[in-house]
């Protein structure tokens, strides 16, 4: 096997150009690790947000068509595509008191907060092509503004730890606080929709939007604010550009993504990935429709479905040991694998007559435990995935002598909304053109062929698209003898930290 790390032209690389101020002695402190991690809590909220209610509500509730609603996340998806390589290579060159990622974090915050409660709370007598025009602004504007602080935040997972081991340790701290606090918002968001004699499901009961775009604009401002203000104290030991590095102009940006995407493992991680997250996203969108219309359950029933935290809390008790004895990528690989025979198992269980009809007791538990078994698979593949991506980060730091955790984050950024913007597109279309689901619609109102067609797709024809990114991820070639011997290499090339001196800023040479 080739060493991809080292550099296939034979060209050396240019001299180092990222310095830290200090070097971290030891490991990355609790606190440091626990206040990053609600860093996830934004995101997980616009995540949830966007795959289980936004096309609920657009379409079921406001009568949109699906197709209209799935054309205006289908351009807003294009912006996304654009904006999270390009945010990424201009942080990774920002050169300021802030350090490469504060100052966007920060700077993301207001305009992500208002774009999110306006999506909620469109304007009253909107109808056709104007909603779907205020759905496609709102949709741009709250994708393009959480970029600025979802990509440098990705990056700074990458950046706090050096240590192969420590980096999955950091994820996940990220992923046990974002879902806990996903659990929790889950439980007490489904409480802003109250059932009542109009509306046996509070999710189809507009007055309950109102409500919810105010509590979820307001949660995502205050995790944003609180994680990145939390993390101030770290920007001495992240490395940042010398002077050297000049702030990149488009086609520079253009330029250093294009250099990143000669990674061949970089596009391993990221085509892989993007195809697994479009699979997942589409499942998230028909699991509002599924457990509603197919299952047969309410909000009350809905909200145990949080208890699917379980399993995340179980993929991070097991994940050590697990790194311990196997290599990322094949945990990576067994993940994949164990997600597409669950997703299969759960309708083809119901169609040959295994599971308990709906309305059955012992339904609801049957299914939460799936949920706890599906999580902790999908929680598996994201800290490999994003452990993976900082590997990358050092090996591209070999090759080029550019620290590109910014353009690397992007990926992740950008396969994470690929979970919430292809997964809406697809579902809407797939519902609207494949399964023919009618409009404003409530459970019990729809025919019994319909659902059969949507259970198909669901369980049996979207996840046998996942033999895609497992077939690419043999691919992968960072095991941890791989990395080891590169960060030793980059040990020997790294100059000494900048030392502060007194009255000059240490990253901005002011």
């Amino acid at each position: 096997m080739s060493h991809s790390s080292d550099n296939p032209k034979g060209v050396r690389p240019p001299p180092m150009q990222f310095q830290r101020q200090q070097r971290r002695l030891g490991k990355v402190p609790f606190w440091t690790k626990f206040a990053q991690g609600f860093s996830a809590l934004p995101g997980q909220h616009k995540d949830w947000a966007f795959s289980t209610l936004l096309l609920l509500y657009y379409s079921q509730i406001l009568g949109l068509s699906a197709s209209l609603a799935s054309l205006a996340l289908a351009i807003s998806l294009v912006f996304d595509a654009v904006s999270d390589p390009m945010v990424g290579a201009y942080s990774d060159s920002v050169r300021s008191r802030l350090g490469r990622r504060h100052g966007l974090m920060l700077a993301s915050i207001a305009p992500t907060c208002i774009s999110m409660f306006a999506l909620f709370s469109p304007p009253e007598g909107l109808q056709g092509f104007a909603l779907a025009s205020w759905m496609l602004i709102c949709s741009i504007s709250v994708r393009v503004s959480f970029t600025f602080f979802a990509v440098p935040w990705g990056a700074i997972a990458a950046e706090l730890s050096e240590d192969y081991a420590e980096r999955t340790t950091i994820i996940a701290y990220r992923m046990l606080i974002g879902g806990l606090g996903g659990v929790l918002f889950i439980f007490f968001i489904y409480s802003i929709f109250p059932s009542n004699a109009e509306y046996e499901n509070g999710l189809f009961n507009p007055q309950g939007y109102a409500n919810f775009a105010w509590t979820i604009s307001g949660l995502m401002a205050l995790w944003m604010t609180v994680s990145t203000l939390a993390t101030l104290d770290q920007i001495k030991f992240l490395p940042q550009p010398g002077n050297a590095v000049q702030a990149p102009s488009f086609d520079d940006m253009k330029r250093r993504v294009g250099a990143a995407l000669t990674n061949l493992n970089f596009r391993i991680l990221f085509v892989a990935t993007l195809i697994a997250a479009a699979v997942v996203g589409t499942g998230q969108v028909f699991d509002t429709y599924m457990n509603t219309f197919f299952w047969g359950f309410g909000t009350e029933q809905l909200k145990w479905m949080s208890l699917s935290f379980l399993g995340m809390a179980l993929s991070i008790l097991t994940v050590g040991p697990l790194q311990q004895r196997f290599e990322k990528r094949d945990i990576m690989l067994a993940a994949v694998t164990g997600l597409t025979i669950l997703q299969i198992l759960k309708v083809t269980l119901r169609f040959s007559g295994w599971l308990p009809e709906n309305g059955d007791p012992l339904l609801l538990p049957i299914l939460v435990a799936h949920a706890c078994l599906m999580v902790y698979g999908y929680f598996l593949f994201l800290m490999m995935f994003a452990s993976m991506m900082a590997d990358v980060a050092d090996q591209q730091e070999l090759t080029n002598g550019l620290r590109q955790e910014g353009i690397f984050s992007g990926g992740i950024s950008f396969s994470g909304k690929v979970t919430t913007g292809v997964g809406l597109v697809l579902g809407g279309l797939l519902l609207e053109w494949v399964i023919v689901f009618p409009v404003g619609m409530q459970p019990g109102e729809v025919g019994r062929d319909v659902l059969t067609r949507m259970a198909v797709i669901d369980g049996i024809v979207l996840p046998a698209l996942n033999l895609v990114p497992f077939v690419l991820l043999l691919r992968y070639e960072l095991s941890r003898a791989v990395v080891a011997d590169i960060q030793l290499k980059l040990s020997h090339r790294a100059p000494d930290p900048v030392r502060s001196v007194e009255g000059q800023s240490p990253i901005s040479g002011k």
